[in-house]
């Protein structure tokens, strides 16, 4: 389990990934990361959103259907 510290940015709050959880995620400066709320109500971070990534794929299949 690693420990991340919620520090000041701004005016705001953020936390800082060591740079192992970001290679595994394959995550780099300025991309998105995903915060998930679980049916069992635990949270998991995702380096990308299966929902959006499928609704996405279906916007893309529809469109290429509308040109054909």
């Amino acid at each position: 389990m690693t420990e991340l510290k919620i520090r000041s940015v701004g005016t705001g709050l953020g936390i800082e990934l060591p740079h192992d959880v970001l290679d595994q995620l394959k995550l780099h400066k300025g991309e998105s990361l995903f915060l998930e709320v679980m049916s069992d109500g635990k949270y998991r971070l995702a380096n990308y959103n299966e929902v959006a990534d499928e609704q996405m794929t279906l916007i893309e299949d529809y469109m290429h259907e509308e040109d054909a």
